[in-house]
């Protein structure tokens, strides 16, 4: 046949008129791809069925589907068998953990079982599983198949092959609430012939625990009045049967709630608690003051495992307190700008009912933690009854000590008054709620104390005489002692200081002296007068500060009129100086020194003048 015709019949291929030759066979190969393999199926369905059997075409679709599915069963098969991944002696180690109780506790006991089964044909040797544990996981029990253990890395020996076992592990998790924590099991074994293979099985098993036996609360009054100090107190219990390290809490304190003091400190924003015993108790205190009017204050109080640098943090106290507003509001005004030691301070109370109610036995006072405060000399005012919007004030006055031990206070200079108006008063008649407001606090600055040591000496405290001439004083000679001038319990400077005393009859300045700082003592004839005088003087409240002072040499020649009795050295001794810290004048006077010396030892009972 030509070419192109053998190309025309290739390129007009059908069932019926296919091509015979190799030529014509390509080209329609090529062109009808689909036609080509259907050939086959359509040789085979005229041959078989056509005209031969009933319902040709349905029982040919048939036979057809009947082919593909076993063809389909074969593949599948033969797939298994060649991409099934190969199955080790491992995979054939099964673990299995389980936990009691479900709920696990931080801080409390809990058992944890783990199951191994060697499902594999042949036995392991040498079989030997360890174990590690969270951080900071206290274990109390370890067995293996009902047999005590003390180490972690446990001698299983040999497992047959269908052989099993279990490892029991009890102790307490103190890891964080909802976080993870994993147990780890690592077993290894020899296997095969000779036992010269070696395998590892490694599982982990995670838990979460959902809760703690720290268990807190919070106690606060009922209701909470606005623009007052309260007072709350979280109690914190260890319920489980177990002693509890170190704890932290960590407070976040509500808008507008100022905290003022605890009574553990509050260290870097957390109270750090010493470990709680089991079935232990603590309580914690704290104060603050509320400054806003919001209906609702959230606390939340959080608390935490401490190790060392690690923490865990525990369930969080979460609390809502309810807020009203104060039915009085009260405040404070000083009289003065500065407040004296030793004297009374006035302060102007006044106070308003901004509520829809009347309120009864209403008392204003004042109260302060310095210890220049009296506790027992609170002076307070009664107003029976006070009706909505009425208001008005009263005066308080108010004593102050006039001086400190040093043990009394750790700050020594510069020291304030903070004070607070207090307003206590009943909602309603008698029978309501008693109610306390307080103003927002006032500080005053102090001006210092001033406390003058004069005394005299003819002999030093360590026994060295200093003093010339008789003793006892006689008619005629002259007797010399030094007088001494210090000053004392200043915790602010003083400026434009200035010491004076008055000599005695008799008595001489020898213009022996010394002193502290800047020059000695002066003498006037004409007034018969000692002094000295300095610009600054520096705190000497602190136990570290230095002595402030003079001391200057006098002579005493007695008459015949002082036979008998213990002549003035010197009289009118007296200090004045300005507070540099409060511009206030200070002013104080020595005791008058005479030759009665009780604390000279050399000069003690030596005073009397003698003939």
């Amino acid at each position: 046949m030509p070419l192109t015709e053998e190309i025309k019949k290739g390129v007009a291929c059908d069932s019926v008129d296919k091509p015979h030759s190799i030529l014509g066979r390509a080209v329609c190969l090529s062109v009808h791809p689909g036609k080509m393999l259907i050939f086959p199926f359509l040789e085979w369905f005229e041959k078989r069925y056509k005209g031969r059997v009933k319902f040709a075409r349905l029982l040919f679709a048939f036979d057809l589907l009947l082919i593909g599915t076993a063809l389909g069963i074969g593949a599948m098969v033969l797939s298994f068998g060649y991409l099934r991944p190969s199955t080790t002696i491992e995979d054939r180690i099964f673990f299995e953990a389980t936990v009691a109780p479900k709920e696990i506790k931080t801080g409390a006991s809990s058992t944890l079982i783990i199951h191994y089964t060697n499902e594999g044909k042949e036995r392991l040797s040498n079989a030997r599983l360890h174990l590690s544990f969270p951080d900071h996981f206290l274990l109390q029990e370890l067995s293996a198949n009902n047999t005590e253990l003390e180490e972690r890395s446990i001698e299983l020996g040999t497992i047959p092959a269908g052989g099993s076992g279990s490892i029991k592990i009890r102790g307490v998790m103190f890891g964080a609430v909802g976080a993870d924590q994993t147990f780890t099991s690592t077993l290894t074994f020899t296997y095969g012939e000779n036992q010269q293979k070696t395998g590892e099985k490694r599982s982990t098993y995670t838990f979460s625990p959902n809760s703690s036996d720290l268990s807190l609360t919070l106690s606060l009054p009922d209701q909470l009045v606005a623009f007052q100090e309260i007072e709350g107190t979280i109690r914190y219990t260890n319920t489980g049967d177990i002693d509890f390290p170190m704890i932290g809490i960590e407070p976040t304190w509500p808008e507008g709630f100022r905290f003022s003091s605890s009574s553990i400190p509050l260290t870097d924003g957390i109270f750090v608690l010493e470990p709680l015993q089991k079935g232990g108790i603590g309580e914690l205190t704290f104060t603050g003051y509320l400054d806003n009017t919001k209906e609702a204050l959230p606390f939340s109080f959080r608390p935490s495992f401490i190790f060392e640098t690690n923490s865990y943090p525990q369930d969080t106290l979460n609390h809502t307190a309810l807020v009203v507003p104060p039915q009085i509001r009260v405040e404070q005004t000083v009289e003065k700008k500065s407040a004296k030691p030793g004297s009374e301070t006035l302060f102007t109370l006044r106070y308003q009912n901004t509520g829809e109610f009347p309120v009864s036995d209403l008392v204003l006072s004042i109260e302060s933690d310095s210890p220049f405060f009296l506790k027992d000399s609170y002076s307070s005012a009664l107003i029976p009854s006070v009706a909505p919007n009425e208001s008005g004030e009263v005066t308080l006055s108010i004593p102050l000590r006039s001086s400190l031990l040093l043990s009394e206070t750790n700050v020594y200079e510069q020291l304030t008054l903070t004070t607070r108006a207090v307003a206590t008063y009943t909602l309603g008649d008698k029978d309501g709620q008693q109610v306390t407001s307080k103003s927002s606090p006032v500080t005053t600055p102090l001006t210092t104390p001033v406390v003058l040591e004069s005394f005299g000496r003819y002999a030093t405290a360590g026994g060295d005489q200093i003093g010339r001439g008789p003793l006892s004083p006689r008619v005629g000679e002259q007797t010399t002692y030094w007088i001494f001038w210090h000053v004392e319990e200043t915790f602010n400077e003083l400026e434009n200081v200035r010491i004076e005393g008055t000599l005695g009859s008799q008595v001489v300045y020898t213009g022996r002296q010394s002193s502290s700082q800047n020059g000695g003592a002066a003498y006037d004839p004409q007034t018969n007068t000692v002094s000295w005088e300095t610009d600054l003087i520096n705190p000497t409240f602190s136990p570290t500060s230095k002595i402030i002072g003079v001391a200057f040499e006098v002579g005493m020649t007695p008459n015949a009129s002082m036979i008998g009795t213990a002549p003035v050295l010197m009289s009118n001794i007296h200090i004045t100086g300005t507070d540099k810290y409060t511009g206030a004048f200070v002013s104080a006077s020595g005791k008058v020194v005479t030759t009665n010396l009780p604390d000279d030892l050399m000069a003690t009972g030596k005073s009397i003048v003698e003939e």
